[in-house]
């Protein structure tokens, strides 16, 4: 039985702006390894990025703060970098609130990109955010902090996120259901293509 709820935030709640989240992690990229911004380091980056599944841990593995990401994607303006994933998430996620807990995890920090598109920060009972683990998923340690926030077995937990290697991966290792958004795979307990489909997961 679910008795928690817990979201990834970007790619899942919101989406970014591809081209200016692009040119952002490049030119961050660039500016830590001390290399130009050209067609090799993007190929490098790619290579990085799919060895630490996260633009998180991309930069953490170069002995950067585990908020050093989190950081650079607030100093945008998010009205213009951001975009709800789907236009209903705003009615869904009061609704799931009123039926239990809902929770976000997420690499980056969500305060200015929740106010600007009109998700509320209260409706969650708790944002885990950039900065606030060491390690950033897919590492474990913000998973097992999840339920150890909740004070529930990991069975009773949900993790809603859009990526099998950050999202859905880590959370089955601790034992938390999972549920893929915006594509099907036999991975996840859940798959939904709209999120108003989360809904008939507890109706």
């Amino acid at each position: 039985m679910i008795k928690h709820i817990w979201f990834d935030f970007s790619g899942t709640l919101i989406k970014l702006d591809k081209d200016k989240h692009n040119h952002l992690r490049y030119s961050s990229y660039a500016e830590a390894v001390k290399k130009p911004l050209d067609e090799e380091l993007i190929k490098e980056y790619g290579k990085m990025l799919e060895k630490h599944a996260s633009n998180s841990g991309v930069f953490r593995s170069l002995g950067l703060p585990g908020s050093y990401w989190a950081d650079r994607v607030n100093s945008l303006g998010p009205a213009e970098y951001a975009s709800l994933a789907d236009p209903k998430i705003l009615e869904v996620l009061p609704k799931l609130k009123a039926m239990l807990p809902i929770s976000l995890f997420t690499n980056i920090h969500p305060d200015n990109f929740l106010k600007a598109l009109g998700i509320k920060p209260n409706w969650f009972t708790h944002i885990i955010q950039g900065g606030m683990v060491k390690e950033p998923k897919p590492n474990l340690e913000g998973f097992n902090k999840m339920i150890e926030l909740s004070k529930e077995q990991p069975q009773n937990l949900l993790y809603v996120g859009d990526s099998i290697e950050k999202d859905i991966r880590p959370a089955k290792q601790v034992g938390i259901k999972t549920c893929l958004v915006w594509e099907k795979s036999t991975e996840a307990d859940y798959s939904i293509m709209k999120f108003e489909e989360l809904l008939t997961i507890f109706i």
